[in-house]
C-alpha cells in the first residue's frame, strides 16, 4: 500500500489509503480503489494517480494524481450531517433578482465544495420553485439545473454519511423546510 513521501518524484502521498472514502469535486463520494505510480502521458511522466470507484455511479472510476488540482476532501460526517438537516431552517436564502447575478452567486457557493452552501442553493432553488408552481409557472430550466448538481452533491454525501438512501434524505430534507415553503406559497415571496 502507498503511503508516505516518495523521494524520487518530491510528491507527497495523501492521507488516503486504498479502502477509504473521499469526496471528490465532480465525482461526489468515492472509495480510493488503487494508489499507484503510472505514466500516463508517456515515459518520464511518472506519478501517484488514484483510482477511484465513485460511491453512486456504478461502474465508473475516476483517475486522478494524488497531487492533482483537483479537490478531494474527507467525507463529513454522520454528526455534521445530522446537523445540517437539523438546521435547514436557519440557513440563508440567497435573495438576489437578477437571474444573471443569482446564477453567478450559485456557481460560486458550489464551488465552495461544502456542504452548508451546497443547502443553501437547493433552499433557495426549491423555495423558488415553490412559489413558481403557486403563481402557475413552469420551474426555470436553470433552476433545475442548479438542483441537480447542487441537490445530487448535497443528497450523496448526506445520504452516505447517514447511512441513508439519497430519496430519504431528500425528503427529510424538503420536510425540514415545510413551515418555511408554506410561508413562501402563501405570501409568493421568499421570507
Amino acid at each position: 500500500m502507498c503511503f508516505g513521501v516518495i523521494e524520487s518524484y518530491g510528491e507527497k502521498m495523501s492521507d488516503y489509503r486504498v479502502g477509504d472514502y473521499l469526496m471528490h469535486e465532480s465525482s461526489g463520494v468515492c472509495q480510493v480503489a488503487e494508489i499507484s505510480e503510472k505514466a500516463l502521458q508517456g515515459k518520464g511522466s511518472e506519478k501517484m494517480y488514484y483510482s477511484l470507484d465513485p460511491v453512486f455511479q456504478s461502474g465508473s472510476q475516476v483517475i486522478t494524481p494524488v497531487a492533482s488540482k483537483v479537490r478531494i476532501r474527507d467525507v463529513k460526517s454522520k454528526e455534521e450531517m445530522q446537523k445540517l438537516l437539523d438546521k435547514v431552517l436557519d440557513l440563508p436564502v440567497i435573495r438576489e433578482q437578477n437571474i444573471r447575478a443569482l446564477g453567478d452567486i450559485f456557481k460560486e457557493k458550489i464551488s465552495e465544495f461544502d456542504p452548508e452552501p451546497l443547502a443553501t442553493v437547493v433552499k433557495t432553488v426549491y423555495l423558488r420553485e415553490q412559489i413558481r408552481m403557486a403563481e402557475g409557472k413552469k420551474a426555470m430550466s436553470s433552476d433545475e439545473k442548479v438542483m441537480a448538481t447542487a441537490g445530487r452533491k448535497l443528497f450523496e454525501e448526506m445520504a452516505f454519511a447517514l447511512g441513508e438512501d439519497m430519496d430519504t434524505v431528500r425528503k427529510r430534507f424538503f420536510t425540514n423546510l415545510k413551515t418555511e415553503k408554506d410561508l413562501c406559497i402563501k405570501t409568493l415571496e421568499i421570507q
